[in-house]
């Protein structure tokens, strides 16, 4: 019987897997790296801006041992899907048979990479926060969202502030939280919102500074997602540790790619990657008054692993899902 290849929307995927399930397994895939299970290069980005095309997308390969997987996430920010009724940022999966290329699935990834985007943040702050009571949010989209979202189911947050330029984001994010444990509230300026605050998370496509060094108290948290730098020089420079999910790609993108091009910091500057904290090669916070800066640019072998338990939950179900001979 010729195996073949399955076609998996993100409806399916939102059917098989759960938001604690994509927590739980973007944790275990941050240990597998630690372990060395993983290989994983530093992503690629294709901008096509410069042939008219207002768009760019990320490949992000990975390999990873105990799924014997092997894939490629292909991300991007597309312009003018907003025109199209489409959200900015645009997923997708392939998910390979590592010992003979063979093409399991095509799946969308979107579902996929809000959530691992969300799941970083939250496990990050499990291990890296003196305490989580107040949490700051700087950037009032889809992916703020799932941020929040998934720190609402693992940590213990009795206030939030949202953070945005768009007073109309703000309250389209609030009213996204109609039951939620925690008070919410809309500020009208960063420094308000990150004066006192426990955790501060920035997840913009701002590439401009959105936080400065005196508005984070001593013991503060702050996180800065994605491939953009989003606070100030001062602030890395004079927190006590600062982190990164992998090394190799946190020193050209994300927050700290400007300042390695100007010599201010260099591999050595990192306490370690996120994945050793969560093992514990590495030590996290030393104590509650320490002001830490983890940057999380994203690693591909997290979508990867959720992709593939989804994958492998529909094969056991035997339910009918489209699929393909690639080899007709």
């Amino acid at each position: 019987m010729v195996e073949k290849t399955l076609i998996i929307t993100d409806k399916q995927i939102k059917e098989y897997i759960s938001v604690e399930d994509a927590i739980s397994l973007v944790e275990q895939t941050w240990r597998w790296y630690s372990e060395g299970k993983i290989i994983m290069p530093s992503k690629v980005t294709t901008n096509m801006e410069t042939a008219g095309v207002y768009g760019w997308f990320n490949s992000m390969p990975s390999y990873i041992a105990p799924l014997n997987v092997a894939g490629v996430k292909i991300v991007g920010g597309y312009s003018n899907n907003l025109k199209r009724g489409m959200p900015y940022i645009k997923a997708n999966m392939l998910l390979t048979d590592p010992d003979s290329g063979f093409l399991r699935a095509v799946m969308c990834g979107d579902w996929i990479s809000n959530y691992r985007t969300g799941a970083q943040p939250a496990i990050a702050a499990k291990y890296l926060a003196s305490k989580t009571d107040v949490v700051t949010i700087i950037g009032a989209g889809l992916q703020g969202f799932h941020c929040l979202d998934c720190m609402s189911r693992i940590l213990n947050i009795k206030e939030v502030r949202v953070c945005d330029i768009n007073v109309e984001a703000r309250e389209r994010f609030i009213a996204r939280f109609p039951n939620a444990p925690f008070k919410l509230i809309s500020c009208d300026s960063n420094e308000e919102g990150c004066y006192g605050a426990d955790v501060v998370i920035t997840i913009t496509s701002a590439c401009a500074v959105l936080v400065e060094e005196p508005w984070i108290k001593a013991g503060g948290l702050v996180m800065t997602m994605g491939s953009y730098t989003e606070i100030s020089e001062e602030l890395s420079l004079k927190s006590d540790k600062l982190f990164v999910d992998q090394i190799a790609q946190g020193l050209h993108r994300g927050n700290f790619k400007e300042m390695t091009e100007k010599g201010l910091i260099n591999e050595k500057s990192f306490a370690a990657e996120l994945p050793d904290v969560v093992t514990g090669k590495a030590g996290g916070r030393d104590n509650d008054e320490q002001r830490i800066v983890a940057a999380i640019v994203g690693m591909g072998c997290l979508d990867l692993a959720i992709a593939t338990e989804v994958y492998n939950r529909i094969v056991a179900s035997k339910d009918n899902v489209v699929s393909v001979n690639m080899l007709d």
